[in-house]
């Protein structure tokens, strides 16, 4: 019912306008202006639009400031075409204003990078890990590396190294079982420090 009465108050505005103003130029038609109306038609517009009463408020007084300055270069054939035209593409702008930035970042996506405090706790873990292949024999580092990092087969490695391939199963369980023990030792040292 009130988008009824909204336009059927336009339309006797914009009908009353015409008829009713005779004027010859933009300093006179400003002084007879009915800008409360003017307002009122505007925000009645933008609210038929789907926008909220702030944002109304906001293309109102917007196309008003404009409506004076097109009215003060000269007397518009309709002043409601006008201001309605003016607020019609005060919203395209907002719209465009809006966009150009993109839509706002979601909070809801973390970054898949490691925390700092993870970073160091790793370069630290890998410093003990290093110093662990450090302190094992020889031959049993050189089968674990073989096994573990370059994923060479047992037979590959005893092949490779001369040895049995019991006896690559034995370096590799040792050597991990070393590797488990000095990891511990120091992580044990480290927080005995603190």
């Amino acid at each position: 019912m009130r988008d009824v009465s909204e336009k059927s108050f336009i339309r006797h505005r914009l009908h009353e306008e015409d008829s009713a103003n005779q004027l010859d130029d933009g300093s006179s038609l400003l002084a007879n202006a009915d800008w409360h109306a003017v307002r009122h038609a505007i925000v009645a517009y933008v609210l038929r639009k789907g926008q909220p009463r702030d944002v109304a408020e906001d293309v109102a007084q917007e196309s008003l400031y404009k409506l004076v300055a097109y009215t003060r270069q000269g007397r518009p054939a309709s002043l409601y075409g006008l201001a309605l035209k003016i607020a019609g593409n005060s919203l395209i702008d907002r719209v465009r204003g809006e966009t150009r930035f993109g839509a706002p970042v979601d909070e809801t996506y973390a970054c898949e990078a490691p925390l700092p405090d993870k970073v160091a706790e790793d370069r630290q873990q890998l410093e003990r890990l290093n110093a662990a292949l450090e302190g094992i024999p020889s031959l049993r580092r050189a089968v674990l590396m073989r096994r573990r990092v370059e994923n060479q087969s047992h037979a590959r490695i005893a092949a490779e190294l001369g040895l049995s391939i019991a006896a690559v199963e034995k370096h590799i369980v040792r050597g991990l079982g070393d590797l488990r023990k000095a990891m511990a030792d120091r992580v044990a040292r480290g927080k005995g420090k603190s």
